[in-house]
């Protein structure tokens, strides 16, 4: 029977993942079953009081301070990890949620189980990334290494095709979709208003292609001055992304905020206008609160918004597109809200009913 986790998840950020973990992690612990988390940044108080919890917490290594933040975390973490494994062998096994290629050799040479949680479409990550050389060549070794994992999880039907096609062993693949939401909202009812609030949010990040909304917003503003954007997140594009919309009023852009709900509230419609993407979970937030949505045709989209019937879903990078769309929410927004409560009815498959799925799935490889 399965008595400990190893939970390997170096960087821990705000967003939609670390809300995952931290419901996967709270699901755990009240089971008594221990879990040691490996991270930077995690704290207790993240978490319910359990003693079943132990956080391992990683440090930058000085000497290689030269590469990305994640991978310096993923590395420290990792020497972490391969120190308490000698400890806690018996009646365990490996959970990884982030760079996962350390954590696959760690188990593979401590004779340890591993299960890998990917959480991003392997193929279009490697082709809208910024650095595609260096994309390539992580690729190159997903494909070498995921093939050492002994289960993996995918969170979107997309995801799980991408990893089909590098993954010898399919049979090792399974579809999960996130435990993300604690509960299903009613919404009161509310008046519409005369301005038209479009809202994003999310990582301010070349991923996230917010040029494209913004670009758009700006050609409609000639038509429908009553439109107003908001962008909430925080990344390295945020003092970019706030040059570039200066000259517009109706275009504002917020710091990451932990508690989004008056934003939802307030807004007519949610785009999500991302190259890539693994399962949204801002996405499943909107149709949650009952907004209208707008995404590109990215990992997770299509689970979500119920293959078109429950949101709009637009070729990727493509900006008339994306203009007619908004054009067309603004035309026809009874319409749109009603796909809207279509894709809500659908929700309940990202709710902790997937826990008992993951805890299931450990259990079976703990018994192979």
């Amino acid at each position: 029977m399965l008595k400990t986790i190893m939970l390997y998840y170096p960087s821990f950020e705000n967003g939609g993942a670390t809300k995952n973990l931290i419901n996967i992690v709270n699901f755990f612990i009240k089971k008594k079953i221990n879990v040691l988390l490996f991270s930077h940044g995690a704290k207790k108080n993240n978490f319910i009081k359990n003693k079943h919890l132990t956080i391992i917490n990683a440090k930058k290594i000085k000497a290689i301070e030269f590469l990305p933040t994640r991978w310096n975390l993923a590395i420290s973490s990792v020497f972490n990890l391969n120190s308490y494994i000698k400890k806690n062998k018996k009646n365990s096994l490996i959970f990884s949620m982030q760079s996962h290629i350390p954590a696959i050799i760690i188990a593979k040479l401590n004779n340890i189980k591993i299960s890998i949680r990917n959480s991003e479409e392997p193929l279009g990550a490697t082709f809208y990334a910024d650095n595609k050389i260096l994309s390539f060549f992580v690729l190159l070794l997903k494909i070498f290494f995921y093939n050492f994992s002994d289960q993996i999880i995918a969170i979107s039907k997309k995801s799980e095709v991408s990893l089909k096609k590098i993954v010898l062993f399919k049979k090792k693949i399974f579809l999960v979709y996130n435990p993300y939401l604690n509960k299903i909202f009613k919404i009161k009812k509310k008046k519409k208003e005369q301005n038209f609030s479009i809202l994003s949010a999310g990582r301010i990040t070349k991923q996230k292609n917010l040029f494209l909304l913004i670009n758009s917003v700006i050609k409609l503003f000639k038509k429908y001055k009553f439109i107003n954007l908001t962008i909430i997140g925080n990344g390295d594009q945020y003092h970019i992304i706030k040059q570039k919309i200066l000259p517009y009023k109706n275009i504002k852009i917020i710091k990451w905020k932990q508690n989004l709900k008056k934003f939802f509230l307030k807004s007519d419609l949610f785009v999500l206008p991302s190259y890539y993407e693994g399962l949204p979970n801002t996405l499943i937030d909107a149709v949650n609160y009952e907004v209208p949505c707008l995404a590109t045709d990215v990992s997770g989209v299509k689970d979500i918004l119920v293959n078109g019937k429950g949101g709009i879903i637009v070729p990727n990078n493509n900006q008339k597109e994306m203009q007619d769309k908004i054009e067309y929410v603004i035309k026809n927004y009874p319409k749109s809200k009603k796909m809207a409560f279509l894709a809500k009815k659908r929700l309940n498959r990202f709710t902790k009913v997937n826990l008992v799925l993951i805890h299931k799935l450990f259990n079976d490889l703990k018994k192979v």
